[in-house]
């Protein structure tokens, strides 16, 4: 019953290995460079028919130095990572690569789902402090914000870790991180010079996407927006948020139509995006 809450730190250095040292490069590079290299393994495991051959990403040189650069996250000094666009930044990265890395090293088939408490169990070791999905995102990300599941916050008063939330919250960060299911947003590289235009485009591109008309003409959006409405409506409201991205259409017209639009949501799909090649 112990090993069901027992969490799991993908990034420790192997049995009889040499331990983790201090690091001389910036935790952004790291960052960057840790989610180059994850996206390279996906790369190395693809086949033809858009699949994810997963023995052979695991047995790939790419995945090889994307353990390395996991590995190297422990000796990130995290005192250096200075300013809000390097901290949003970093912790994206660091987030999408996790829970990649987690995906391939535990032998995920079809859902995360299969981990028992995914998200609060796969982690990280980072200059000293252990971190997983949900400490990164709610706890980091979101401000230390009460999570859905369950709803308590990821640090508590006397947590070390909370002097690392980020608040206020910016909302665009959900069109940014990626757990692997097929209704996440895409992935990518974020870098602390330009991070306001990628979140703003990863912003534009989810709402065009995720947001549209059911066949009784009613708005159906993501469930991204229903579980964080409190992070949308703190940052001027979910309804002005949509029409601020949404392109014109018959979408943006049917919620300018309504004095109080009424939102449906779409079920989420948490299949796997990248499939396995059986």
């Amino acid at each position: 019953m112990l090993g069901f809450f027992r969490r799991i730190v993908l990034n420790d250095p192997p049995p009889g290995g040499p331990p983790p040292g201090g690091s001389a490069r910036a935790p952004h590079d790291l960052g960057e460079e840790l989610q180059r290299r994850a996206l390279a393994a996906l790369g190395a495991g693809a086949t033809s028919g858009g699949r994810i051959d997963y023995a052979r990403l695991r047995g790939s040189a790419e995945w090889g130095l994307a353990v390395d650069a996991a590995r190297a996250l422990q000796g990130a000094p995290l005192a250096e990572l200075i300013g809000r666009a390097g901290r949003l930044a970093f912790w994206i990265n660091v987030y999408n690569a996790l829970a990649l890395h987690a995906i391939v090293a535990l032998g995920v088939r079809r859902s995360v789902h299969e981990v028992p408490l995914f998200f609060s169990r796969v982690s990280y070791r980072i200059d000293g402090f252990r971190l997983s999905l949900d400490d990164i995102e709610h706890g980091i990300l979101r401000g230390n914000r009460r999570r859905l599941f369950p709803p308590f916050r990821a640090f508590g008063r006397l947590d070390p870790r909370g002097a690392l939330s980020l608040d206020p919250v910016d909302p665009r960060i959900h069109f940014a991180l990626n757990c692997g299911a097929q209704s996440c947003p895409p992935v990518g590289v974020y870098h602390a010079r330009a991070i306001d235009q990628q979140l703003d485009l990863a912003a534009r591109n989810f709402v065009n996407q995720a947001v549209t008309l059911d066949g009784a003409g009613r708005v159906a959006c993501s469930q991204i927006f229903r579980w964080y409405r409190i992070d949308f409506e703190q940052a001027g409201g979910l309804v002005p948020f949509l029409l601020r991205y949404l392109d014109e259409g018959p979408v943006r017209a049917a919620i300018d139509r309504a004095t109080a639009p009424r939102l449906r949501w779409a079920p989420y799909h948490w299949t796997l995006a990248h499939e396995p090649d059986e």
